[in-house]
């Protein structure tokens, strides 16, 4: 059966399920997107496009609108909370370059790729039906709608995925993400350089996000509400872009352990909703972008579904099981608590090579989808 002939269904308006929208309609198949906000928005975040990721959007003909939108990165700096640098990693020479972008950006180049009939919003989704040549979907509005296949994109707590595996409740790893984008404009930072600033049981994150903005991130053991105080004896210019960010995202730092399998029958998974990971390597989101082209090329390759999303796993699931557990054990160093545990990694981190990390980098970057 040639993709023109199957009706596909996306439940998720993220970016993984645009950009898997997008593949698939570039390979000449029906697709429809349902989405169950009455608009699809990102708010008050940015994000990271490693080279994994940005080797794809090339692919999928956006990444040239992106590149204005964004900060181009060349080094990484694990610091001290006093401002010391314990290691500069070169990120390396890639076809592509990593950018931090605006979550919102990102999504409104993306959905410009789409036809508009091709998204429904309002849609939240109820349950689902299937049997051997078609998938119901059902909808809180009353509304049903038949399809030959589903991708569930709807996140880490995916109601695609309970349907077919049950509930399976995300695993709370012990400490608190906020993220905001402030403007900075002042010398104490490299417009080059992404940072991860280290304490004990906390840490502090910045990238830029291009012109004058820059994303931050913080996260912390404790739960208290108040950034400022937490930071308040952190190396500048930690508190201006905690002081100057109007809107504060809070959430915790969730996962799941790998699933045993994505799919049944006529539906799979992509995204968080089949591998969610603790944000620490920034690849969740460049996850979701590679599983977006690699589903659409194993549907056109493969004459079946069965084959085809069998095919997938089989791509996919090393791959994404790696980044979990990878970034899941960074998350347990950078949280350090311990006087002795947080002086002893940051000891070992400033005598350590570079290369070596440059080195292990280089296996998630240059992955090629």
């Amino acid at each position: 059966m040639s993709p023109s002939e199957l009706n596909f269904a996306i439940v998720g308006g993220g970016i993984g399920g645009v950009a898997a929208a997008i593949a698939l309609h570039q390979r000449g198949c029906r697709v429809t997107l349902y989405e169950r906000a009455p608009e699809i928005r990102e708010v008050g975040a940015g994000m990271m496009l490693w080279p994994n990721a940005t080797r794809v959007l090339r692919k999928l003909g956006v990444l040239d609108e992106l590149l204005p939108l964004g900060g181009r990165t060349t080094n990484f700096l694990v610091r001290a909370q006093d401002g010391r640098v314990l290691m500069n990693i070169p990120l390396g020479q890639f076809d592509v370059p990593g950018i931090c972008i605006r979550r919102s950006d990102l999504l409104a180049v993306l959905l410009a790729k789409l036809p508009a009939d091709a998204i429904r919003l309002d849609h939240e989704f109820s349950r689902l039906e299937q049997n051997e040549s078609s998938v119901r979907l059902y909808f809180k509005t009353g509304e049903v709608a038949e399809h030959s296949a589903l991708f569930g994109a709807d996140g880490i707590r995916s109601r695609v995925r309970a349907q077919i595996f049950g509930v399976i409740p995300p695993i709370h790893r012990g400490y608190i993400v906020w993220r905001g984008i402030a403007r900075y404009s002042g010398a104490a930072l490299d417009p080059r350089c992404n940072s991860e600033t280290w304490g004990r049981g906390k840490r502090f994150g910045i990238l830029h996000t291009g012109s004058d903005r820059v994303t931050w991130y913080a996260a912390a053991n404790r739960h208290e509400h108040d950034l400022l105080e937490m930071f308040r004896d952190w190396h500048q210019p930690i508190a201006d872009l905690i002081r100057d960010t109007e809107i504060v995202l809070r959430n915790p730092a969730l996962d799941l352990a790998p699933l045993g399998r994505w799919s049944r029958g006529r539906v799979t998974l992509l995204g968080d909703a089949a591998h969610p990971c603790t944000p620490n390597l920034g690849q969740g989101c460049c996850m979701a972008i590679e599983d977006a082209l690699t589903l659409a090329k194993c549907v056109a390759v493969e004459g079946q579904l069965d084959d085809a999303f069998a095919r997938y796993e089989r791509l996919r699931r090393g791959r994404t099981r790696h980044i979990q557990n990878r970034s899941r054990l960074m998350g347990r160093i950078g949280q350090f608590e311990n006087r002795l545990f947080a002086a002893g990694r940051n000891a070992v981190t400033s005598l350590l090579p570079a290369m070596l990390f440059e080195h292990n980098l280089r296996r998630v970057y240059s992955y090629e989808t």
